[in-house]
């Protein structure tokens, strides 16, 4: 939410006022981040203890903070609080961490007893302030806004076996345990609580939950800052019924409207809508416990967004997404809903995918009414990204004049695009939506068809966009068999622009250095990521820029950038010893662009410090994938060995790859390598399929392996991979799919056609597979999987890991060894996707990664997106994969600069040896 005009320092004014009444010079007050610390002179921050937490509303944020920080300084406490007034309604908005919401001031005891004597004197000074419960802590008195939970202080970082920094308490043991913010409360098993005797949890087969003497809880749907969403049983009626919680104080922003207030605003529109058949019915409505109810029928069906994921198919050569005879009778009935709730005098202001249910019948429900007004007085801007009308997206979270029905039309807009596509509309670059829209309708017949209508709606000015009878006279002269895609979609223009910029943005990263500290992996949701991984650190875009240097337009600044880097790297990777195994989030991938970058420099003493380094990487692991684990430890460790000619380290890799091997178990007659059930990582017992972390990525580790040693064994593992792969194939037309996991329930799911967990990263190992076997069952399904890739290009996001640049790859795979130039085409058509959503930033043109960011990284930014584009341009390898793929040959530069007209026959195995062993 953005507050009203302030001065961006009124909290720290409060705080300096506050220590300049009391005369006490000796305290710093310094800015980090998003937090403003407070500290006494030379403060004994002990590493974990009872921590103390204040919550507050947006409104009594400065009181509380005055009352508390009067406390806190007379005590002489560290303590922090958000810099800004903006910044605390993230602590506080509906979407918000239930382990994070709410906590406004944190204070930093130096013992239990002065813990429990300072939470008793905040709650002597914050008497009748409003406040949410912290949900991951223990409220102090009920009622009250002091809480307290048990937790790091500085506590103990530690590279974690997922490759991001974890702060951990220490057992008295000895031992390193993970802090856990969970929302509940829940301090670690060695943590006496000194502020009253335990709680005892609630007996087994305690009664459920009633509520208003009437409906009978019986599972939770949701759970949310704001409060929850519960199925419930009407004792009355017998029904099943959804009910919806407002919690006190919760989200309250600078009105002073709190949760319940959303939920009654929301039941005064469903009550306004009776009748229309628009929405649920309310059933009731009532406070309990301070807590806001709304009680409303239970409507059976599915979203649409659910309704797309069960729908969407391949559509021919060159369209994916739903077909018209399905789509058109759904717009219709949206355009009926819209007309409903419009002649009732609302604007329904959040028409997206998730908010509108399908009935057995075919009829359509909203749900979810919460943003839903009458276009007069003023509201707080909220929405689906993708689905807000231009004049609002850039407007979240502050309080605007309520919007008119106009705002709907857009989003009616987006949600034809997205019932004719399955995709939504991301925020496209400088050509905007018309480009877009043009583009898929060349690929999409449905969209084709609807093409007038979706531009029609989509405007950029809202006097410009159809009204609704316009929308129906339209809608009641279509005809499902006039749904032809329009043509070719217009080549990639600016490919050169975009890979000279992304070297320009990863130069400037680079610059942007500050001494030991990594600007180019910046926390995100408090996260920190290894700054020397592929994944979000300095390795992903040092390969990169190595790889680019042959073709950048300013060779010495960007030589210059790879030379500070790569030094950066080295004293990063001397100073901190650890050697985590994986490719992309250990440390196998910094050794291998390391050492691939000293020998671009002719820089040998380097290039000797990642041998060095290279035979620290562990031989055995409980993790087994290529990007967590042994498989891409043994990757780069035999690809250092090779290039370096260096024995011991190939006969460390050689260790490296048996232990792999000899890891696997077996399900179903098909080899697996499951991640341990009791392994101190977020993918322990996770089972996969796909390449990350998967069957297929090691498959492709072992089928390298053992060509480089002769192991028929290890062979023979890849060769029952391989038929793993066809088992578990799910063919769909000339496309063909794979589950994530093996043992998955056979439920709707969104088909997923990328590297990390799908089809580009299985085609990847089955293109090789074929490579080397002639098997024509793997080729075959490398197609199918190439095929799955070009038709969902319009839904897929942009990095390498489920994106367009990591598809890209694949495709590019398939034109080197199979020598075909449709493959080539395909993967310019995704450089054309990436392309329409290019952005400036700063002057630069830039393909926006993650969450609509511009990190320089490689997985989740630039990096990843210029690696493709680099490799569809010059042709060189791929990045972190065996050197197995046959060169791309020289293109022939066609009017758009991409096309090749060359055709060669598939490498043989010794033409693929030879070409390692040439690089």
């Amino acid at each position: 939410m953005k507050a009203r005009p302030q001065d961006p320092a009124v909290l720290r004014d409060i705080v300096t006022a506050e220590l300049g009444r009391t005369g006490t010079r000796a305290w710093s007050v310094t800015e980090d981040g998003f937090w403003c610390k407070v500290t006494p002179e030379a403060y004994p921050l002990p590493d974990q203890g009872w921590k103390l937490h204040v919550s507050a509303t947006m409104l009594s944020a400065p009181v509380v903070l005055s009352r508390v920080s009067h406390v806190l300084i007379a005590a002489g406490c560290a303590f922090k609080f958000p810099a800004r007034l903006d910044d605390y309604w993230a602590l506080l908005e509906p979407h918000c961490s239930r382990a994070q919401a709410g906590k406004f001031v944190t204070a930093y005891p130096r013992d239990d007893a002065e813990s429990v004597r300072l939470a008793a004197l905040l709650d002597e000074a914050t008497p009748g302030l409003p406040g949410p419960v912290i949900l991951s802590d223990r409220p102090y008195r009920p009622g009250g806004i002091v809480h307290y939970r048990y937790g790091a202080f500085s506590g103990h970082r530690v590279l974690g076996n997922d490759g991001f920094y974890e702060v951990r308490l220490r057992s008295p043991q000895g031992a390193l345990v993970l802090d856990g913010r969970q929302p509940r409360f829940s301090p670690p098993p060695f943590a006496v609580c000194p502020f009253e005797a335990p709680v005892k949890n609630r007996r087994a087969g305690a009664a459920a939950v009633m509520l208003n003497d009437r409906f009978v809880v019986r599972e939770a749907v949701r759970h949310a800052n704001r409060g929850g969403v519960y199925l419930a049983e009407d004792t009355r009626t017998g029904r099943q019924v959804v009910v919806k919680e407002g919690r006190p104080h919760a989200c309250a922003d600078l009105s002073g409207a709190d949760a319940r207030d959303r939920i009654a605003a929301e039941r005064s529109c469903l009550d306004g809508l009776a009748g229309t058949g628009a929405a649920p019915v309310v059933v009731d409505f009532f406070e309990q416990g301070g807590h806001a109810f709304l009680v409303e029928e239970f409507v059976p069906g599915i979203t649409l967004q659910r309704w797309s994921d069960r729908n969407a198919g391949p559509l021919g050569e060159s369209g994916f997404g739903n077909g018209a005879a399905a789509v058109l009778p759904v717009v219709e009935r949206l355009v009926g809903l819209l007309k409903a709730v419009h002649g009732r005098g609302y604007v329904f202001r959040d028409l997206s995918p998730n908010n509108v249910m399908l009935l057995p019948g075919g009829e359509l429900r909203l749900i979810d009414l919460e943003h839903a007004t009458v276009p007069d007085g003023t509201v707080m801007v909220g929405g689906t990204k993708g689905y807000l009308a231009p004049e609002l997206a850039g407007r979240i979270g502050e309080f605007r004049p309520a919007p008119g029905p106009e705002a709907d039309l857009y989003s009616l807009g987006a949600m034809v695009y997205f019932l004719a596509t399955g995709a939504h509309l991301d925020p496209p670059g400088p050509a905007g939506v018309p480009a877009v829209v043009a583009a898929v309708s060349a690929a999409n017949p449905t969209l084709a068809l609807l093409r007038p209508l979706a531009e029609g709606l989509l405007a950029t000015e809202s006097e410009r966009r159809w009204p609704l009878e316009r929308c129906e006279r339209l809608l009641a002269g279509l005809s499902p068999d006039r749904a032809v895609p329009e043509g070719a979609a217009p080549p990639p223009r600016r490919i050169d622009r975009l890979i000279g910029d992304g070297i320009a943005h990863l130069t400037a990263a680079v610059d942007r250095r500050d001494g030991g500290s990594s600007p180019w992996s910046d926390p995100a949701d408090g996260i920190e990521v290894d700054p020397c991984s592929v994944n979000g650190g300095a390795a992903g875009f040092l390969a990169v820029l190595t790889q680019a240097l042959p073709a950048a337009a300013d060779g010495v600044k960007t030589a210059a950038a790879i030379t500070a880097l790569s030094g950066w790297l080295r004293r990063r990777l001397e100073e901190e010893d650890v050697w985590r195994p994986g490719l992309h989030f250990g440390r196998s991938g910094a050794v291998w662009a390391l050492y691939d970058a000293a020998t671009a420099l002719g820089d040998a003493d380097t290039a000797r410090f990642a041998v060095r380094a290279a035979g620290l990487l562990p031989t055995d692991h409980p993790s087994p994938d290529v990007t967590h684990g042994l498989a891409g430890c043994g990757m780069a460790v035999l690809r250092i060995a090779l290039r370096s000619g260096d024995p011991a380290l190939r006969e460390r890799a050689a260790e490296t790859f048996r232990n792999l091997h000899d890891a696997r178990s077996s399900l179903d007659g098909h080899p697996r390598w499951q991640t341990p059930e009791t392994f101190d990582s977020g993918l322990a017992g996770a089972d996969h399929i796909g390449f990350a972390h998967g069957i297929a990525g090691i498959g492709t580790a072992l089928l390298q392996a053992s060509r480089e040693f002769d192991r028929p064994d290890w062979a023979a593992t890849a060769d029952e991979t391989a038929r793993a792969l066809y088992a578990y194939a799910e063919q769909d037309g000339d496309t063909a799919w794979w589950p994530t996991l093996r043992g998955d329930p056979e439920t709707v799911r969104p088909r997923r056609p990328h590297w990390c967990s799908g089809s580009s990263g299985v085609g990847s190992f089955l293109v090789r597979y074929w490579n080397a076997t002639g098997d024509p069952r793997a080729l075959d399904l490398a197609r199918r999987a190439a095929t799955a890739v070009h038709r969902t290009r319009w839904q897929s996001g942009t990095v390498p890991c489920h994106g367009l640049s990591g598809d890209g790859e694949f495709l590019l795979d398939m034109a080197a060894f199979t020598g075909e130039d449709r493959y080539l085409r395909w993967a310019r058509d995704l450089a054309g996707c990436l392309e329409l959503r290019a952005a400036d930033r700063s002057g630069l043109l830039l393909v926006p990664g993650l969450d609509d960011r511009f990190s320089p990284t490689f997985l989740g930014g630039t990096a990843g997106t210029l690696a493709f584009l680099l490799r569809l341009r010059h042709r060189y390898p791929r990045l972190w994969m065996p050197d197995d793929a046959p060169r791309l040959a020289a293109p022939v530069r066609d009017g758009d600069g991409d096309g090749s007209r060359t055709r060669r026959p598939p490498a043989s195995h010794q033409e693929v040896n030879d070409h390692v062993l040439r690089r």
